[in-house]
């Protein structure tokens, strides 16, 4: 009896493995790919157009701050106390800006770098992304493809989103080098103490 036992358990562990094997294979994005392509394109489509927003909240807030650096060195003399609607975008910065302007100012300076080097990061991840997607192996249908007799996917709509998607990518790129530009500029002639 205690010989079956040993045995029964690495054939439970042998078939457990393979099960995790085979799962860990299945959510192989190529593999996807291959059995599923619309869905993976799809999926695809919708993490770029998520990262797409993000870039975009990210870049308005880069923006809002260099807009607020720059009224400040423009008022910085005859600003009020606080600034209502100033208080609303940056409660923490405008609260402190009449009490210590130059540690406001490099405290601002230095989350708009770190605005802009997040903004960055998610630019390449957005680059590396659309590089993968450019080269869409579903796109162009295989001879293998059409003697298995699957659909050929559409071309023409992915193309075109992808070609979107670049767009986007150049416009946000533009953006960021005109805000580094500004904010370089800013911290240059920034406030002095």
């Amino acid at each position: 009896m205690s010989g079956r036992f040993p045995r029964t358990g690495q054939l439970l562990l042998t078939g457990g493995l393979l099960l995790v094997l085979a799962q860990g294979l299945w959510q192989l994005p190529d593999l996807q790919d291959y059995f599923f392509p619309g869905q993976q394109i799809e999926a695809n489509f919708k993490a770029a157009k998520a990262e797409c927003g993000r870039i975009e909240d990210s870049l308005t807030s880069l923006k809002l701050r260099a807009e607020y650096l720059e009224w400040f060195l423009a008022s910085s003399a005859a600003a009020p106390k606080v600034v209502a609607a100033r208080l609303l975008a940056f409660p923490f910065a405008e609260i402190l800006r009449p009490l210590a302007p130059g540690y406001f100012w490099r405290i601002s300076i230095i989350l708009a770098k770190k605005d802009r080097v997040n903004v960055e990061r998610k630019l390449k991840y957005l680059d590396a992304f659309l590089d993968h997607l450019n080269p869409i192996r579903g796109l162009e249908c295989s001879s293998r493809e059409t003697a298995i007799g699957w659909p050929p996917p559409p071309g023409d709509p992915y193309r075109e989103q992808i070609q979107k998607f670049y767009r986007q990518w150049q416009r946000y790129s533009a953006e960021l080098k005109e805000l580094t530009i500004k904010l370089n500029r800013l911290e240059e002639n920034g406030y002095k103490n």
